[in-house]
């Protein structure tokens, strides 16, 4: 059996860097959901950053139009009072959003980062989770792999390399799908495949020693699992100038 989902993030609807690099982000996004459709595809998770309030509507509307079946984490532009008014939270943590599912042999983590640090009740939630899990998808804002580029270390997730360390003594593999750095990275450390995904409003150029903004395209991630196989493909929209 084969299946797929999309993972979009960092649309930053609204919002004054979107606004100020007139970025059109809700074309963006509703270009990217109608595409997810069109390949047949219903289920999305949306990875943070989503933008101001007032966008929130218009966010929810798309998605139960284009793609019904969702899943939201929050990234530190957001807040939950904001977001559970159209998102009543699945599961709460230490006031947080985590919550999971098992589906298809495979459970679901998804993870509550808005804080940009992780607290000792949200590892122990996640190591309980682990400790019964098999093959794991886990789902935050931040990166946990290390990218060795100076956007990397602008502002990572305070104690990820606590998180790490629980997914690298997990005996299956783990599975990440993240964004906040606004490129495109996919790496391996041992157990663990990362993939970060593109924002779907402005980039940051990966390899700069500054942050220097990419307006050349913008992107989403497929996700497609077959029998106990994940494959993570990145879609990139190059943009017209």
């Amino acid at each position: 059996m084969t299946r797929s989902f999309a993972f979009v993030t960092d649309m930053h609807l609204d919002d004054a860097f979107t606004r100020g690099q007139q970025v059109p982000a809700r074309e963006n996004l509703l270009l990217l959901l109608q595409e997810i459709a069109g390949k047949g595809i219903r289920e999305v998770v949306i990875g943070g950053d989503i933008g101001e309030p007032s966008a929130h509507a218009f966010l929810f509307d798309a998605l139960k139009q284009y793609t019904p079946e969702y899943n939201i984490i929050l990234g530190n532009f957001d807040k939950l009072e904001d977001v559970r008014q159209h998102y009543p939270p699945p599961g709460l943590v230490d006031g947080t959003m985590c919550y999971s599912a098992d589906r298809d042999g495979f459970r679901y983590i998804f993870l509550d980062t808005a804080s940009e640090a992780i607290t000792d009740a949200q590892l122990q939630w996640l190591e309980a989770e682990l400790k019964t899990a098999g093959k794991v998808l886990l789902f935050l804002h931040h990166p946990v792999v290390e990218i060795p580029v100076f956007l990397d270390g602008l502002q990572p997730l305070q104690g990820r390399e606590k998180v790490k360390a629980l997914l690298l003594d997990h005996p299956h593999a783990v599975y990440i799908f993240c964004g906040h750095l606004h490129v495109t990275d996919q790496r391996e450390e041992k157990n663990i495949h990362q993939t970060v995904t593109p924002a779907t409003g402005a980039q940051f150029v990966k390899e700069a020693t500054e942050v220097q903004v990419d307006l050349s395209y913008f992107g989403y991630s497929i996700v497609t699992i077959t029998g106990e196989e994940v494959k993570a493909e990145v879609i990139r929209h190059e943009r017209d100038r």
